[in-house]
């Protein structure tokens, strides 16, 4: 009687492990999770779209986060699981522009095995097309900047290293092509910013006038005629073939 009622003790604390499913259950059910985590992600993608496009569009603070669901065709709830908060939403798009600036930049001037003047001409259409196909981008760092006080510090953290990595970018591809240091190339980053700033603004408020090719050929022949001055104040010599030329 004894051993009777340790087996039934036993068996009342015995949980027996869930078999896993085997053959076409088991492949339906990984189909089922493949097909959810598809969902999750366009449903994330559509999220960081719509958010990017209203954020440039109407800045930040003005922006709610039911107009983003609404924008993105989801549900509210559906936002708050892929980002926790507006904040957190806002850091996301800023990281997807940040990686925007360095594959255009960045990375076009780091993979480049060509002199100043194939460097130049890759970083100055590289601002080109940014203004030219995702001048919204631009649009939303310039409207993060202004809204600074606005924004969590998270946020402005990825706002710098956009900055930073742009800058970076630009003292790395003239000092591998020149084979020196120009003591103020982050003076250059800052202008062309600056053009590629201009130029998003007035493709969005003026396209008629906006000019692309003209504005940014000028762009190219005052980086050339900056790259000739700093080297001539700093006292540096360069080879003539490795430096920059008028177009």
């Amino acid at each position: 009687m004894a051993h009777s009622r340790k087996k039934a003790a036993g068996g009342r604390g015995t949980v027996k492990p869930k078999a896993r499913p085997r053959g076409r259950a088991a492949g339906r059910e990984d189909a089922s999770v493949d097909r959810r985590k598809l969902k999750g992600k366009l449903s994330r993608e559509r999220i960081l779209e719509a958010a990017l496009a209203l954020f440039s569009e109407r800045g930040y603070a003005a922006t709610g986060v039911h107009e983003i669901a609404r924008r993105a065709k989801i549900e509210k709830a559906a936002l708050y699981w892929h980002f926790g908060s507006k904040e957190a939403l806002l850091a996301a798009v800023l990281d997807r522009t940040d990686a925007e600036f360095v594959e255009r930049i960045a990375k076009r001037l780091a993979r480049s095995a060509g002199g100043s003047d194939e460097r130049l001409d890759l970083f100055v259409s590289g601002l080109q097309r940014l203004a030219a196909e995702r001048g919204h981008l631009v649009r939303l760092t310039l409207g993060v900047a202004i809204e600074r006080a606005q924004v969590s510090a998270e946020s402005r953290g990825a706002l710098e290293r956009i900055f930073d990595r742009t800058r970076k970018a630009v003292e790395l591809g003239f000092e591998q092509a020149l084979g020196v240091k120009l003591p103020d190339a982050d003076l250059i980053a800052r202008l062309a910013l600056a053009y590629l700033y201009e130029a998003a603004v007035r493709g969005a408020t003026d396209p008629e006038s906006a000019q692309h090719d003209r504005f940014f050929a000028h762009l190219r022949r005052l980086i050339v005629l900056d790259v000739q001055h700093q080297l001539a104040a700093a006292g540096l010599s360069v080879d003539p073939a490795r430096l920059p030329t008028q177009r």
